[in-house]
């Protein structure tokens, strides 16, 4: 009731500029005189709404090599559908401020700025690191990035959603709210009679696909079950924790969708987003200098040279074992740019 009564709040109060407290409390006031809302704590709703409209968020800063900006010139071009709905389930769903949804939409364009634009021809491979506190929005980052990227031609996103059952299980749901907009225990393809949730109930015009659900990870079967067309002009998107027989059988399966070019299989008519989510655990080549590599490494750079054009975006918290990845072409190592992600200050 109390995220309803914020809500209500919300609407009372200006929709852009700043906020006095003076404002808050008369429309906290205001709303107090509805029924239900009668019995709500005043004090505690005045601290709530604060918390949403006086946020204070630090710049984020880049490192970065090798960018060619396409963004800018492009976004005009661009029907950002999935980006736009998501934004609004942030603003109207979950309370985002305006400050917090400002910052997520110039930074998930400076990522994406980052990669590559996945409709031009040619062979391609980009790598970066977003470096954020615990609690900072890395999920709600990553979302975002997601969404534009499959507004811009994106045809294939893999999230690599850490090691245990229950985080990609998370994770899934995260995505089915904010990406897909339907609940992936019911159905991996989008159809007519989804159950909607999140985004999907903002608008379902906006359509994608799922090679995993929330109950299970990927398996081929499952995948091919669905009835999606792999050469589909819509996103396709796998959520899969990091275990050594799942990414086999996702390198596998994604291989018998490649054609073979001059001995190797190849896939050329998507680009590959890869989220690499905790990218510090497990992601990582531990073994010494020339002595091969771990089974989870060697399995997440085989996929990704199945793509003529790959991006890597990892996101951690704790990013040391990251930036002393060998330099090298064909490593993990965040060539391309790592960005900070600064925590709002509520």
């Amino acid at each position: 009731m109390i995220q309803i009564a914020i809500r209500t709040i919300r609407t009372l109060l200006p929709a852009s500029g700043s906020v006095t407290l003076e404002q808050i409390a008369t429309a906290v006031d205001t709303a107090l005189t509805i029924a239900r809302y009668s019995d709500l704590d005043r004090d505690l709703l005045i601290r709530e709404v604060q918390s949403i409209y006086n946020i204070r968020l630090d710049e984020f800063r880049v490192i970065e090599a090798r960018r060619l900006p396409w963004i800018s010139e492009r976004k005009g071009s661009i029907a950002f559908n999935f980006w736009n709905r998501y934004r609004d389930y942030l603003i109207v769903e979950k309370g985002f401020s305006e400050t917090v949804i400002n910052q997520l939409d110039r930074l998930t364009d400076r990522t994406l700025d980052g990669l590559f634009d996945p409709t031009v021809n040619g062979i391609i491979d980009k790598k970066g690191l977003v470096v954020g506190q615990v609690q900072s929005g890395k999920t709600a980052n990553y979302t975002g990035l997601i969404c534009k990227a499959a507004d811009s031609g994106y045809k294939l996103i893999i999230v690599l959603a850490g090691v245990h059952n229950n985080l990609r299980s998370q994770t899934q749901l995260r995505l089915d709210e904010g990406f897909l907009g339907f609940d992936t225990q019911h159905e991996r393809a989008f159809r007519e009679n989804n159950l909607w949730i999140g985004v999907g109930r903002i608008d379902q015009n906006s359509i994608a696909h799922s090679l995993t659900s929330s109950l299970s990870d990927f398996s081929a079967g499952a995948a091919n079950a669905i009835g999606i067309n792999f050469n589909t002009n819509e996103p396709i998107i796998a959520v899969v924790k990091k275990n050594g027989r799942i990414l086999d059988r996702l390198l596998q399966w994604l291989s018998a969708q490649a054609t073979e070019v001059d001995g190797r299989r190849v896939i050329r008519n998507k680009s590959l987003l890869l989220i690499d989510d905790e990218a510090d655990n497990a992601s990582i080549n531990t073994r010494p200098e020339n002595d091969g590599t771990t089974r989870i490494n060697g399995l997440i750079r085989d996929i990704i040279r199945l793509f003529d054009k790959s991006g890597y975006v990892g996101y951690t918290a704790t990013p040391f074992a990251n930036i002393f990845i060998p330099i090298t072409d064909d490593e993990l190592f965040p060539r391309d740019f790592i960005i900070n992600l600064p925590a709002p200050s509520n």
